[in-house]
């Protein structure tokens, strides 16, 4: 069964910027997911605003994706999420971390992907108290059933792990929840230990790295780390 949706922590107040990994400063979710494209290591963001779409990368075998924390330009290709259930849309889980955690979540809107295919996304940012600064994207390929959702916080907000761990409970059947955890605070652990490293080495703060990928049931689980911030992105797997 999974378990409940952890409550507010007292003075929580988590922030995003990117939902993926590029830029360290943004402060909505559409923002972010038109911008994370060139570097996401998954296509799940919609085209730029322009209408310019970047060229689809190869997707990684499942086979050869990383069980741990890899550089930036390692990243894996995953492939944009898809479907993770039939009749599974998600919106009483993100009605429950809503409450949980103060999200203002907005009216679904139709965004363009970078093959011209239109997807629905329901975006929401944190309002006061424990949400402030919290982001969230929730992406609908067929635009009823869930296909992706992307969590976003920042790295020195108290409690930061905490609403992730939130977003890891999501309850589509098929999800270890037990195992999600306990990826999630190795996850934090390596990419934490080796942004350090690479920030050191290159002299460069918008380093970012890459968390090895989990994947359990329908999802595949991967945690992108910049300076600032953290990203959590859940995808339907199976197109990786």
């Amino acid at each position: 069964m999974r378990t409940a949706l952890r409550g507010p922590v007292v003075l929580m107040a988590v922030a995003i910027g990117a939902a993926g990994a590029v830029s360290c400063s943004r402060s909505t979710p559409e923002k972010t997911a038109a911008s994370e494209r060139p570097t996401a290591a998954a296509t799940e963001a919609p085209a730029t605003p322009s209408g310019t779409s970047a060229e689809t990368p190869t997707v990684t075998p499942a086979t050869d994706l990383p069980k741990h924390a890899v550089a930036g330009k390692d990243r894996p290709s995953i492939g944009a999420g898809v479907t993770m259930a039939g009749g599974y849309t998600g919106k009483d889980f993100l009605s429950r971390l809503a409450k949980d955690w103060t999200l203002n979540l907005d009216k679904p809107v139709k965004q363009e992907m970078p093959n011209g295919k239109m997807r629905t996304y329901i975006h929401g940012r944190g309002g006061t108290g424990s949400g402030t600064g919290t982001t969230v994207s929730a992406g609908f390929a067929d635009h009823t059933n869930l296909s992706s959702l992307l969590c976003g916080t920042g790295t020195d907000k108290s409690g930061a792990l905490d609403f992730l761990a939130a977003c890891t409970e999501l309850d589509v059947a098929g999800i270890d929840h037990a195992k999600a955890s306990s990826w999630l605070k190795q996850a934090e652990r390596e990419t934490d230990s080796l942004y350090k490293e690479r920030a050191a080495e290159t002299k460069n703060k918008k380093e970012y790295v890459v968390s090895g990928v989990f994947t359990s049931g329908p999802v595949v689980m991967v945690l992108h780390r910049t300076y600032d911030t953290y990203s959590l992105r859940i995808l339907g797997h199976a197109a990786a």
